[in-house]
């Protein structure tokens, strides 16, 4: 017979797995590196901010589509849909925050999403439309609770590039929101994970969500690189910044 595990152990069992991807991640990016190193640049800021604004966008979308494929459980569609409700516009602080390091009076198209990023979009799409109807909460249990692992790394993003609060927007805005969303994970994965298998799906979807978001933060110092070689034409508009 399987020893029944608490609610609190469940949660502890998450903690411990997000705690050691995120260890994976901080170890291993380049990106990070380079903000621990206080070698970060505006350049490289605002690629990662435009790709922040890609997934951002989708983020309401595809939490809503789970409230609508399980509108038979109304506990749960309810919480899909308002947070849905919440997320709607949150990306425009991220194109807000690329704009105000010294692009406003230029003129160009937003870069399509990477490669990378278009297969965390579209992971998120999957997993919201097929499976077990619980695991996308795997993706919001470690993007609402991030900024204990991130919060060192936007402080010295802040103090090499001496950022205003004006131009983090999306960050300081989602350290305020996102302690009450987690509070309200928590409290919905309590009320409807019912047996082991809902567990192990939210697990899973957090574990990999996370990892492919450690893939983008790689795809996004690869282009930095390439922009700077001149070989992310995509990019040019970036220049702009050198003066800035």
């Amino acid at each position: 017979m399987t020893a029944h595990v608490s609610f609190e152990q469940q949660l502890s069992l998450l903690d411990e797995r997000i705690e050691n991807v995120w260890a994976d991640i901080l170890d291993n990016s380049r990106l990070v590196k380079a903000i621990r190193g206080g070698s970060v640049s505006k350049a490289l800021y605002a690629i990662y901010m435009i790709e922040t604004f890609h997934y951002t966008a989708h983020n309401a979308r595809n939490q809503g589509l789970v409230g609508v494929r399980h509108a038979d459980n109304p506990v749960y569609a309810k919480f899909c849909f308002e947070h849905a409700a919440q997320e709607v516009g949150h990306e425009k602080m991220a194109l807000h925050d690329v704009m105000s390091l010294g692009l406003k009076n230029e003129v160009f198209d937003i870069p399509t999403a990477l490669p990378a990023t278009e297969v965390l979009i579209a992971y998120l799409y999957w997993i919201s439309f097929t499976g077990n109807p619980l695991q996308r909460l795997g993706y919001s249990y470690w993007a609402e609770n991030a900024y204990q692992f991130i919060n060192p790394l936007i402080n010295g993003l802040s103090e090499t590039l001496s950022l205003k609060p004006a131009q983090l927007t999306f960050f300081i805005a989602h350290s305020d929101i996102d302690v009450e969303h987690f509070n309200e994970i928590k409290l919905i994965l309590q009320r409807t994970c019912k047996d082991q298998s809902d567990w192990d799906a939210v697990a899973t979807v957090m574990e990999t969500s996370l990892r492919l978001t450690g893939n983008m933060l790689e795809a996004v110092y690869e282009q930095y690189e390439n922009w700077k070689n001149g070989l992310a034409p995509r990019y040019d508009f970036l220049h702009a910044l050198d003066n800035s």
